[in-house]
């Protein structure tokens, strides 16, 4: 059988129990309560005419509309208002028109406004506004009919007080003037006066004249309304409102006629016409595109009345009293309701309560379960478990072998058994007999809080210690692996694709998958979901009824990025407290499509098949923007001047259908790193926004829940101090390179100075010392020899001493000529006024070398002058590597090569001797210090010595010494001419002399 509860609507002349009420005064912002004109644009803001003049309206506030401009006419009162195709909005002022462009209507622009003045006259009333299916402007005045041309008003009919304004059809213009009903064909007046005649009213008692889509004409007039088709009149069933005064007619964006009378707000349907207000004293009317109506009244402000989603069921509705903990549908197509005190039962007519006198011994219900055999099961907090069969209350609770007298949630398994969740366990009760499961059976608490039996056949606990899962006769935790900070799980819910969710508290959706909890959602506080047919999910919750996509919460937890888009029904949609109960189960679907929801003021009702059709997404812009305390324009973009310190940007997101349902988000690229929350201020907030230009991004859900993925974007460019500037940046790190560098030439000069300066000093003691050696100790020998050679003389030749005599004088000659080398090598500089490559080439005469010995000297580069100490050094080292290969390598060739370079100075020695051994190469010879000695004469200098050889393959010596410390002339000025400096002999230079000085 399936569940049919009432008609909620039955036929009736009120439709007060649809709609919600919400009244706006002078208190809430408007300019006046009296209401002239209503009208919503296409970028969804409000507009309302007073009798002060025009303000706008976002849902949440009123913005007051100053139309007066430099030159201009006081405005006053608005009476008519108009929309173009465009969006541009036409005004009727007591001082004529005034357009405001569809780009002035987001952010107010007086400087986009046009004013037009129809009359001759002062006095330039509008009182009505058409905007024709062609595009033509019609406005009607206290002294004629205009139409705008070529970009004025002209007068089309002279001398008629026009109050409304209508268009036919077939394209003619309908007039309620003063002087009676007339028409405009676009050449002639057609006059109308039997419409006042067939309705006993007089001329001017016709107040307005509308053809619906359908080509039925309406009539208001003063003595009711009246329709024709053609010719012939439609009647109505006879009533008060069809007798009264009707004032507008306005057909709505589903077709329905509304009737504006002296009584209220009438609804053609049919033939009869029921009021969603009564009582309401009309001056003006406005259908929204979502089916709400917004209602001016003369005097009382603006009204609005917004279709209840919905139906809520209290103690003046025949149930128990207003606590509804738990809802079931019965298989008869019963609801059953668990109360807080009693049971009741709902047939779709009224309530039937069921409580101690009936058998119910323990009245306060927390569960409800039906099982296969239709027996209802009613869960108590106290009184344990009861069985309701035909009309009889049967009692199990501990004496019957239940584990606890407290039931909290009881689930019917396949095999029809029951399994009940307790504060002191669960049991599983099957044929009347129960098996308890504690701690002792694996449960990580006895205080159970819910039980779920998956798709699998799996039974699923949530108690105070954790999730647990039975696995044969035990429960078992899960995950395996679980820790104390995961998510508190307090009920379960499994989609039909056999989803599996645990609903969290505080707040929270996990989805379990692959043994472990995975985090959905972590905002919304919910208790327990059911699914739709349409594949929604219903969650109840301590913020009232929210539904979800089933594909929207699977997508939920892989883009973290995107907000879930979900719809919240709260008391602005009819309920009386957002808070839903805690009973199981607490939010239940019939079969016939109603959603019943159990909360702690009432039993509410949502039927799902007159649900509100999706909602238009609400209109997003910046409405103001703040710099410092000072107000700026908004603009296109916003350019801050250099040294802004604090921004606020205003956002303005537009659902007049149900404002306080609006959710935003704002992210400023380069500043924010994931999408905020905007608060109740919709203020985005901003100090010290980094310089350059970045987008500001806004994206919104509406009434639906429903996000805008692409939202809006906004520029905002933090303009720099000159200092912030890239080219200031490159400026002064080019600065500071240029300073660091010169800092590091004066450095290096400053060394080099010095190095010169020791060698100069070491090259003044040497030949200190070698003329000390000549004058003192050479001279002396030199004394002795030619005594000695005197005396040889004078010995006859058989002297047996004058052998002796002629060995020691041979000696001391020797000695004496090793004296002059050696002082030569102090003192004498062996390559003055010669170049070195004469100097290396005289070597060759010096050790008599066999002319079959390769010898060959070899000058690359233009011949530079080198520094006296300089030349000397690198001479020695030469030499010394030539000395070398003649007396210890035994070289049949030998190649000098000199290279005068514009960075260095280097000399090569080449020979094919028998090369050196690679220790020797490392360490030296023991007792020899030709290698020893060449290092640290190239290390004096500042020079680079490379020593290359193999026994064998010949020795390479190779030293290279930077132009800046070998040359003792400048170089050629040529362009770039200080990049030499930058090469790698320059730094090695510098790192020799240091470490030399070290």
């Amino acid at each position: 059988m399936r569940f049919a509860p009432p008609a909620l609507a039955q036929a009736s002349d009120t439709l007060a129990d649809d709609y919600i009420r919400a009244d706006f005064t002078v208190e809430d912002g408007l300019p006046d309560n009296v209401i002239n004109a209503i009208l919503q644009t296409e970028n969804g803001l409000l507009w309302v005419g007073t009798q002060s003049g025009l303000a706008s309206f976002n849902g949440r506030d009123f913005t007051t509309i100053d139309l007066r401009a430099s030159g201009s006419p006081p405005q006053g009162a608005v009476h008519a208002l108009a929309e173009s195709s465009h969006g541009d909005l036409w005004v009727g002022t007591d001082a004529g028109v005034v357009f405001l462009p569809r780009s002035a209507l987001d952010r107010f622009d007086l400087a986009a406004l046009t004013f037009y003045h129809l009359g001759p006259g002062p006095s330039d009333e509008v009182q009505a506004l058409l905007l024709a299916r062609n595009g033509a402007v019609w406005a009607g005045t206290n002294h004629g009919l205009y139409r705008r041309d070529s970009g004025k008003f002209v007068e089309v009919i002279p001398g008629v007080s026009v109050n409304r304004i209508a268009e036919a059809l077939n394209g003619h213009i309908l007039l309620t003037t003063a002087q009676g009903y007339i028409e405009w064909d676009g050449q002639q007046i057609i006059h109308h006066p039997e419409v006042a005649a067939s309705v006993g009213v007089h001329q001017d008692q016709v107040f307005t004249v509308f053809q619906d889509h359908s080509g039925v004409t309406w009539y208001g007039t003063n003595g009711g309304v009246v329709r024709w088709r053609g010719s012939s009149p439609i009647p109505l069933q006879a009533s008060g409102p069809q007798t009264t005064a009707t004032f507008q007619i306005y057909q709505d964006y589903q077709d329905r006629i509304w009737l504006a009378t002296g009584v209220g707000v009438y609804l053609v349907d049919g033939d009869r016409l029921i009021t969603p207000a009564p009582g309401l004293h009309v001056r003006s009317f406005y259908a929204g595109r979502n089916g709400d109506l917004w209602i001016g009244t003369n005097g009382y402000g603006l009204a609005h009345l917004r279709r209840r989603v919905v139906r809520m069921f209290t103690q003046a509705s025949g149930m128990p009293n207003d606590v509804a903990m738990a809802v079931l549908p019965a298989h008869d197509g019963k609801l059953w309701v668990g109360n807080n005190c009693g049971l009741s039962v709902f047939d779709g007519k009224g309530f039937k309560t069921y409580a101690e006198k009936d058998g119910l011994i323990n009245s306060c219900i927390w569960s409800l379960a039906e099982d296969a055999k239709n027996n209802l099961w009613i869960g108590t907090y106290g009184g344990g478990l009861f069985r309701f069969r035909d009309g009889q209350f049967v009692q199990y609770s501990v004496d019957q072998g239940l584990v606890s007298k407290i039931v909290l949630q009881i689930i019917v398994a396949r095999d029809n058994s029951l399994w009940i969740a307790t504060p002191d366990g669960i049991s599983h009760m099957q044929d009347g007999h129960s098996h308890n499961y504690t701690v002792a059976d694996g449960l990580s608490s006895n205080r159970v809080l819910s039980v779920f039996q998956d798709h699998s056949g799996a039974i699923w606990a949530a108690t105070q210690g954790g999730v647990d899962r039975l696995a044969g006769e035990r429960f078992r935790p899960f995950p395996s692996n679980q820790t104390n900070d995961g998510p508190f799980v307090v009920q379960f819910a499994e989609d039909s694709l056999g989803n599996l969710y645990t609903l969290n508290s505080p707040k929270g959706i996990s989805l379990i998958a692959e043994d472990r909890m995975i985090s959905v959602n972590e905002d919304l506080k919910l208790l327990h979901m059911i699914e739709s047919p349409q594949h929604d999910l219903w969650f109840s919750g301590n913020n009232g009824v929210i539904r979800i996509g089933r594909e929207d919460l699977m997508n939920a937890g892989k883009n973290h990025d995107s907000p879930l888009d979900y719809r919240i029904f709260d008391r602005s949609d009819g309920m009386n407290s957002i808070q839903c109960s805690v009973g199981s189960p607490n939010i239940a679907l019939a079969s016939d499509g109603k959603l019943w929801i159990a909360t702690v003021k009432g039993l509410g009702m949502i039927d799902l098949a007159r649900l509100p059709l999706a909602a238009r997404k609400p209109k997003v812009f910046v409405g103001a923007i703040t710099v410092g305390k000072r107000k700026e324009p908004v603009g296109s973009e916003l350019i801050l001047p250099a040294g802004t310190h604090h921004v606020e940007l205003h956002l303005e997101a537009v659902d007049l259908a149900s404002p306080e349902k609006v959710r935003l988000q704002y992210r400023l690229d380069g500043v924010d790193g994931a999408w905020l929350d905007a608060d109740s201020s919709r203020t985005a907030v901003y100090t010290n926004i980094p310089v350059g230009s970045h987008t500001f991004h806004v994206r919104a859900s509406g009434s639906d829940g429903v996000w805008d993925q692409t939202g809006i974007s906004y520029s905002v460019t933090q303009r720099p101090y000159f200092y912030q500037t890239i080219w200031f940046r490159i400026a002064a790190a080019s600065a500071l390179i240029l300073l660091l560098w010169a800092a590091y030439l004066m450095r290096v000069q400053h060394v080099v100075n010095q190095t010169r300066m020791r060698l100069e000093e070491r090259l003044e003691e040497r030949e200190r010392i070698a003329r000390e050696l000549h004058d003192t100790l050479l001279q002396g020998v030199l004394s002795a020899c030619m005594q000695l050679d005197l005396a040889e003389d004078q010995l006859p030749e058989d002297s047996p001493t004058k052998p002796l005599v002629t060995r020691v004088l041979q000696l001391m000659r020797q000695v004496i000529e090793e004296g002059r080398n050696a002082l030569r090598g102090l003192r004498t500089r062996e390559a003055d006024g010669d170049s070195l490559a004469i100097a290396f080439a005289r070597i060759r005469r010096e050790f008599d070398i066999d002319e079959k010995t390769k010898y060959r000297v070899v000058t690359q580069g233009t011949v530079r002058t080198l520094h006296n100490q300089i030349r000397d050094e690198v001479y020695r080292i030469g030499r010394e590597a030539i000395v070398n290969a003649f007396v210890h390598g035994k070289a049949s060739s030998i190649e000098i090569e000199i290279e005068y370079a514009g960075r260095h100075f280097r000399l090569l020695v080449r020979d094919d001797g028998c090369g050196i051994d690679a220790r020797v190469l490392e360490a030296g010879r023991e007792g020899h210090w030709g290698l020893a000695g060449m290092r640290e004469r190239s290390e004096g200098i500042g020079a680079n010595l490379k020593l290359r050889s193999r026994v064998g393959s010949g020795t390479e010596v190779e030293l290279s010494v930077p132009a800046a410390v070998a040359f003792s002339d400048k170089p050629n000025t040529a362009r770039f001419s200080w990049l030499p400096w930058l090469s790698r002999e320059k730094f090695e230079t510098t790192a020799n002399i240091a470490k030399k000085r070290g």
